[in-house]
């Protein structure tokens, strides 16, 4: 196995993390094991009866839901396995520091480390919204530093070469908006306001509904005991949800623009086209997800193509560099 193989082995597994935690808290399961790194003090789940029902004594806060538990523990073993895929590609890099640099693959080591400790917190610190969004960014920061490296280490992926009408700055401009928005839909997600506006294109019949924006964007307030299924009022739920609309928008028409300059140059046409193709998905998984109220696997691909989108722009990104940075 080559170090490029490892690498895009490691974006792909990273794919999988993303989605399935996606689907995890969608599923309602991010509370499924209620303490870390075990579920209900067992490297496993409790699955037998006599197992269950001494869960259910230790931990009687939270009776034991297996449908549930075996989701989150199942997420976690995969996030372990990228961790391990990640450490070796730190130490592949660092024993040929001779002939490539390993800074990249050690900054991508500190953030699965942080990662991890979202992950704990996210459980200890039951579900706080903050937390749980800044839990998906770091998935996804993870995803972006790796596209980024497995470009570097691809010799196929040349860079190209500032003729025409592509420059860099496009793609850093979208890359920020598509991550603002990221972290809109996630925030939309840990608050549980995916569903707070009724139909579309208007919210509850209304093009401008009454919204409390000042509860919607406080990210420190603590409230009760858990934070499942949100703790947020209506109108601030409304909010969420609006901003999430009108951040699509945003980001479609600056895609759309994005993606005309994209197909006029032979060389990037390939991942304009293809950057169409997702963010045509996106906006119908997104419709989808609001007029047949937040279907599972149609909201978890929701995630999924956010992803596929963020690694799109990566490799544009990278395409259009200026120097390199390995």
């Amino acid at each position: 196995m080559k170090y490029r193989h490892l690498a895009w082995f490691a974006v792909v597994l990273t794919l999988f993390v993303i989605v399935l935690g996606a689907y995890v808290r969608l599923s309602d399961a991010g509370l499924g094991c209620p303490d870390w790194p075990g579920c209900y003090g067992h490297l496993a789940w409790p699955s037998e009866a006599q197992e269950i029902e001494q869960a259910n004594k230790d931990y009687a806060e939270r009776a034991v839901e297996v449908s549930k538990a075996w989701k989150e523990m199942v997420h976690r073993y995969l996030a372990g396995i990228l961790s391990l895929v990640v450490l070796a590609l730190f130490i592949w890099a660092y024993r040929q520091r001779k002939f490539q640099s390993y800074t990249l693959p050690l900054v991508i080591c500190f953030v699965i480390l942080f990662q991890a400790a979202l992950g704990m917190w996210t459980v200890t610190l039951k579900l706080h919204p903050s937390i749980v969004m800044s839990h998906l960014m770091g998935g996804l920061t993870t995803l972006a530093l790796l596209v980024w490296l497995a470009c570097s280490r691809t010799s196929g992926i040349t860079p190209y070469r500032y003729a025409g009408h592509v420059k860099q700055w496009m793609m850093v401009v979208g890359l920020v908006l598509l991550l603002m928005q990221i972290a809109l839909g996630g925030w939309t997600s840990a608050n549980y306001a995916a569903l707070a506006c009724v139909g579309f294109p208007q919210c509850n019949g209304l093009w401008w509904p009454q919204m409390d924006f000042v509860q919607a964007l406080d990210i420190f307030k603590q409230y009760g005991p858990n934070y499942e299924f949100g703790v947020k009022d209506g109108p601030a739920r409304m909010a969420i949800q609006m901003m999430h609309r009108i951040g699509a928008v945003v980001v479609t028409l600056y895609f759309i623009w994005l993606i005309s300059k994209l197909t006029r140059n032979r060389e990037l046409m390939p991942l304009g086209l293809s950057l169409l193709v997702l963010l045509i998905m996106q906006i119908a998984l997104g419709i989808i997800n609001v007029t047949y109220s937040l279907p599972l696997p149609v909201a978890t691909l929701h995630n999924g193509v956010a992803a596929l989108l963020l690694a799109n722009l990566m490799v544009l990104l990278y395409k259009t560099r200026k120097s390199e940075i390995r």
